[in-house]
This record gives C-alpha cells, structure tokens and sequence, in this order.
C-alpha cells in the first residue's frame, strides 16, 4: 500500500466513527418522536411519565461509561505517540480523547442531581 493512503484511511475512519453515532442518535429520536405521534393520532393518552420514558437518555451510567472508553482509547494512543517523540501529534490524537473523556467523568460526579430524577443541574 501506498504511503498517501494511510492518511486518508485514517481520516475516513474517524470520520466514520464520528458520522456513525451521530446519525443513529438522529434516527432514535426520529423514531420516538414517531412513535408519540403515532399514539396521539390513534387517541392514546400521552402523558409526561410516558415521554420521560421514552426520553430517557443515559444518565451517570452512559457518562461513565463513554469516559472510560475515552480514556481507554487515548492512553495507549498518547503512550505511543510519546514513545515515538510525536509531542505534537500525541496532544491531538491522545490528548483530546483523553480531555473528553476526563469531562465526560466530570459530568457524571457532579453534573447530575441526587434525586432519581437524573436530570443535568443547572448553572443560573
């Protein structure tokens, strides 16, 4: 293979891994949004506890979790763009995982209330 090509593969593939999640995000919530559509017409009661649960989206839970697959990407990533003397590229590629991954355990200590209701505080 090519040397030019690595590059492009390597950019097609976060690009995928970006685009991915991103649409399937948009089509679960189309389909939700269908769904209550769909109950409405046919004369069912759509009630707040009713959207809730169908709104339900992550939590502490989902948060812990994407911090820690961030943190785990990143680390071998930045090891071994530092190993390699890749100061620059290390900060990109393993440093900005790393950050998100770190915000995304922030969040889950302290961005949600105590009661069950698990919804994000508030900063006004």
């Amino acid at each position: 293979m090519e040397d030019t090509l690595v590059p492009i593969a390597l950019f097609l593939v976060i690009a995928a891994c970006i685009i991915v999640p991103v649409y399937l995000r948009y089509k679960t919530r189309v389909r939700k949004m269908q769904t209550i559509v769909k109950l409405a017409e046919s004369g069912g009661v759509v009630n707040t506890d009713m959207i809730k649960m169908l709104g339900q989206e992550g939590g502490p839970v989902s948060d812990l979790r994407k911090g820690l697959i961030f943190i785990a990407i990143a680390i071998p990533v930045l090891l071994g763009l530092l190993i390699q003397g890749e100061y620059a590229i290390a900060v990109v590629l393993g440093g900005v995982p790393l950050c998100v991954g770190l915000a995304y355990l922030v969040v889950m200590k302290y961005g949600y209330t105590d009661d069950s209701t698990k919804e994000p505080n508030t900063l006004g």
